[in-house]
């Protein structure tokens, strides 16, 4: 099985969990005059928004529900519960949205969001630490991981089922099985 993680936006990932939830995406401006906003997605998960989810405004903690959502260039337009016009859209500019854990849909097995594999540890079959998972690379035919080594280089691992035998979300691993020619010098 090929172990793949989810799209996203072009934007880089690099939302963490925070307690239960996640940071999804960052308002950027108002659009429009009916209080619709302009969100930049802070990782995946922006992607599997729909209307009637809940989301959480990070200043302020409120919980509002998403009345539409939709693609606009490389960003999201998003209709907010509550915001009716561009003066109340334009006092959230600059709030980030999070999503609870609990509301992400959840993936089918084998398949991951990016912000879950950044920060993995890369890890051989026989145990030689390969360095930290730092980004999900999409090349169109499979995903890359870019690995940094202890010694500050960097290694590309294709994410391909051949290569990536596990994912270990808990321990916080991805079991490796290195082909020759991926390390310099591996056979």
């Amino acid at each position: 099985m090929i172990r793949r993680a989810a799209p996203r936006s072009p934007e880089k990932a690099g939302a963490r969990p925070t307690r239960k939830s996640l940071v999804a995406g960052r308002i950027v401006r108002p659009h429009g005059v009916r209080g619709q906003v302009v969100v930049e997605a802070a990782s995946d998960v922006l992607d599997c928004l729909r209307p009637g989810a809940p989301i959480r405004l990070g200043g302020s903690g409120e919980e509002v529900r998403v009345l539409s959502f939709r693609p606009h260039q490389a960003r999201y337009v998003v209709e907010l519960e509550g915001v009716s016009d561009r003066a109340a859209a334009e006092s959230l500019r600059g709030e980030t949205l999070e999503v609870s854990l609990d509301d992400v849909v959840p993936l089918p097995e084998g398949v991951y969001f990016r912000w879950q594999i950044v920060g993995l540890r890369a890890v051989t079959e026989d145990g030689t630490d390969l360095g930290e998972i730092i980004e999900v690379l999409s090349t169109g035919a499979n995903d890359v991981y870019e690995v940094q080594r202890e010694d500050g280089s960097r290694v590309l691992l294709p994410a391909i089922s051949s290569v990536v035998r596990q994912i270990d979300l808990d321990g916080g691993v991805a079991r490796i099985h290195l082909l020759p020619g991926l390390i310099d010098g591996h056979q």
